[in-house]
């Protein structure tokens, strides 16, 4: 499964050199960390940026939100759409399943509601953590720019294996790529699916650490640590396909409401980057991890973003209202050969809630937004890797600021 991608308007390689995390024992990255760079960033080849963000979580309120006539799920991420545009390849984790007709047990309704919270098939509860969410965010999600989104999470067995099903019936209708999930019986088809920007092939591969606690009777999700040896695998099949240019993994792991990573994490990441992952994208603790690049032993190097926290959700802590848009710039030599990272950058991002309802929006600690905020999201990512949305048309490539901060003063 594979969508070729062409968009006029892109953003530029303006990004900045990822931080390196130096983590403590709670994972928290001080404002000195050492700036990481990538080797080469100047080499001649095709450069692409890929976007990510963190949970796509339509808790009940978001869910009225956007059923209310004339309204739509585009408004959550509205203020940032220019972001998630311009990308070459735009990604999120979709958590919950997109089942249309499957009440609460994964049981067939009589009839599909449409596009109302009835609490039978689409709902978000609080109290049994059972989420389902109406179709039309499919096409809503492809409208703002993104082009695929991860199915493998805690929430994906929310609807049984009919919501599975459903799931993957309507992003297949809609033409979403994803990754992580199939449905029951469909043992031949790929977990992972390629996207195609540029001329470059990224392959994607999706995994979960739970499903909270649902069983997976028809094999239908693919688990990060259960599965460890399949999925370092299947990773180092795509790696070594000559039809695939890049890998982006994106694992659904680590501990809610910890800035913390988990060790087991860690030596996931890096037994994935060994397997050929050319970067990792974590999700699932709700709130922001720290960044690493992490060197194979063939001294390839590799990306790691532990978490990028919620992008939208109603969850109400600071730390839960704060996540990060990560800009990453892929290049494929000129002379052959995979992709790699040449450079990466983050927007941080803020969920604000007043009557107007839900959005995503730009983390800036000006008006109306705590500084206090803003310097907690930079502790993690520290902020000299920190891009202003504002100065992506103007700001020069990774390539490009390497050069200018080399080149000697004029008189």
């Amino acid at each position: 499964m594979a969508r070729a991608i062409g968009r006029a308007a892109r953003l530029p390689a303006v990004l900045a050199l990822v931080a390196c995390v130096g983590a403590g024992g709670d994972g928290a990255v001080s404002a000195e960390a050492e700036m990481i760079t990538f080797r080469e960033p100047c080499e001649a080849g095709t450069r692409i940026t890929v976007a990510a963000v963190g949970d796509l979580l339509f808790h009940k309120r978001l869910q009225l939100e956007a059923y209310a006539k004339g309204r739509d799920f585009r408004q959550f991420w509205e203020p940032v759409a220019d972001i998630l545009a311009g990308a070459d390849l735009t990604y999120g984790n979709l958590e919950g399943p997109v089942a249309d007709g499957v009440a609460v047990g994964g049981r067939a309704a009589k009839k599909d509601p449409g596009r109302r919270l009835d609490g039978i098939v689409y709902s978000a509860d609080l109290k049994t953590l059972n989420f389902n969410y109406h179709p039309s965010v499919i096409p809503d999600l492809i409208a703002s720019g993104f082009d695929l989104v991860s199915t493998a999470n805690n929430h994906a067995m929310d609807r049984g294996v009919l919501g599975i099903d459903r799931t993957v019936d309507n992003l297949d209708r809609y033409g979403l790529p994803f990754t992580g999930t199939r449905k029951a019986g469909e043992t031949t088809r790929a977990w992972s699916v390629v996207t195609r920007a540029d001329g470059l092939n990224v392959a994607w591969l999706a995994c979960t650490y739970s499903l909270n606690g649902m069983p997976d009777r028809k094999s239908q999700v693919l688990f990060c640590f259960e599965e460890r040896e399949w999925l370092l695998a299947e990773i180092r099949k795509l790696a070594s396909d000559p039809a695939v240019d890049a890998v982006m993994v994106t694992p659904h792991w680590g501990i809610e409401d910890s800035h913390g990573v988990e060790q087991r994490a860690r030596a996931l990441a890096r037994d994935m980057i060994d397997a050929g992952a050319t970067a990792v994208i974590g999700a699932h603790p709700h709130v922001l991890q720290p960044w690493e690049k992490v060197v194979a032993r063939d001294g390839r190097e590799g990306l790691v973003i532990y978490s990028l926290g919620n992008f939208v959700s109603n969850q109400r802590k600071l730390p839960q209202r704060t996540g990060a848009i990560a800009l990453i710039e892929l290049t494929k030599p000129a002379t052959g050969g995979r992709a790699r990272v040449t450079a990466a950058g983050f927007i941080p991002t803020w969920v604000e809630i007043d009557g107007r309802g839900h959005r995503a929006v730009e983390l800036t600690g000006g008006r109306g937004q705590s500084m206090g905020v803003l310097k907690a999201a930079l502790r993690l990512l520290p902020d000299g890797n920190r891009v202003l949305s504002s100065s992506l048309p103007h700001l020069p490539g990774a390539c490009r600021a390497v050069a200018e901060a080399a080149a000697p003063e004029s008189p």
